[in-house]
């Protein structure tokens, strides 16, 4: 691992730690969201992420319009860790959610998914990566969660793992680097 020493949290927001070079300074969600995003991207790609079974399967209802659309983008929902199941003429049923979505936000995440297929009702790469990154975003921790020393470490090796550690999925810088000179 890249890491020496200490890894602090500021704020419930930013990772500090020291690198040969002088610091760097992470922020931890947008620095998850890169980790969850080159995963989901890999799954879509292979044989899939795992699920979670849930307790109470919730059904959602669509619109019949809405529906035809959903039954397209089901097999890359359950890509990225969805099991779903269509119920009646325009309702699935969520049997299973992704490993690191929280439960309460996974009608969120259809929805928005969705919503940007019936937008661009195609699947080409740019949806899938649409795909990806709007679970990364809704899974990842955010600013304000507290982690212990462990899921740090973790968090930053991770980050240093993926192709592109620099810049989250939209483009945001994830970690900002200081020289001993800048220091």
């Amino acid at each position: 691992s890249h890491l020496s020493g200490i890894i602090w949290q500021i704020e419930n927001k930013y990772l500090i730690t020291e690198i040969k070079s002088g610091l760097i300074i992470v922020d931890q969600h947008v620095a998850h969201e890169r980790i969850l995003y080159e995963s989901a991207k890999s799954a879509i790609n292979g044989n899939g992420m795992a699920s979670q079974t849930v307790l109470f399967p919730q059904t959602l209802q669509f619109q019949p319009d809405e529906f035809s659309s959903l039954l397209n983008i089901i097999p890359y929902l359950e890509k990225i860790g969805f099991k779903l199941r269509a119920f009646g003429e325009s309702s699935i049923i969520i049997e299973g959610i992704p490993v690191d979505v929280s439960w309460g936000s996974e009608k969120e995440v259809i929805s928005e998914i969705l919503e940007s297929y019936i937008e661009n009702s195609t699947l080409d790469a740019s949806f899938l990566d649409h795909i990806a990154a709007t679970y990364a975003c809704k899974a990842a921790v955010k600013a304000g969660d507290s982690l212990n020393n462990e899921e740090r470490r973790h968090l930053i090796d991770k980050l240093f793992a993926t192709s592109h550690p620099y810049y989250c999925p939209h483009g945001r810088p994830i970690i900002i680097n200081l020289s001993v000179a800048d220091l």
